[in-house]
């Protein structure tokens, strides 16, 4: 992997902040020469952007629920063959719910995976939920949630990306 210069940083810091800047912008701000920010931008994204999306105001969207799913898989009692065959059905089913944002393994108080999903009631979160336990069952130990309101008035900090514009990247 190529090294990340401090102007590939400073570009990135730029785009957390709005994708939406032109390179004719960007190269303002930064005191550098558009095709300099062209070509660099252009490298920042086969190396270290994986896309550019916006942010919607989910209860605006209909979504009332943000869910934070933990899930504790049975993966001691699987074998090497059935775990896989688990992983890649978790794999799909999550890709076919559009709802889904995020789900992936991980380790921590006592749990192995989590996935973030949103959701426009209660009822449908709980129609997803049970839906999801069915469909993993053989291979699911416990799966617990936690529902915060889509309602950025109810946040303390509402879901946003830019943030990382202020940390130290390198």
């Amino acid at each position: 992997m190529a090294k990340t210069s401090l102007l590939d940083y400073r570009i990135l810091s730029e785009l957390l902040k709005n994708s939406r800047v032109s390179d004719r912008q960007l190269a303002k701000r930064l005191g550098k020469s558009q095709p300099t920010i062209s070509r660099r931008r252009a490298k920042l994204e086969k190396t270290l952007l994986d896309g550019y999306t916006c942010i919607p105001k989910l209860k605006e969207m209909g979504f009332e629920i943000m869910a934070l799913t933990f899930i504790a898989g049975r993966r001691a009692a699987l074998t090497r063959g059935k775990f896989e065959e688990a992983q890649k059905k978790a794999r799909e089913w999550h890709l076919k719910h559009p709802n889904v944002i995020f789900a992936g393994a991980g380790q921590g108080m006592g749990w192995n995976g989590a996935l973030v999903s949103l959701h426009k009631s209660y009822s449908d979160y709980a129609k997803f939920k049970a839906e999801h336990d069915k469909e993993f069952a053989e291979y699911l130990a416990d799966t617990q949630s936690f529902l915060f309101e889509a309602d950025p008035a109810t946040a303390l900090k509402p879901f946003n990306l830019s943030y990382l514009s202020e940390v130290s990247m390198q």
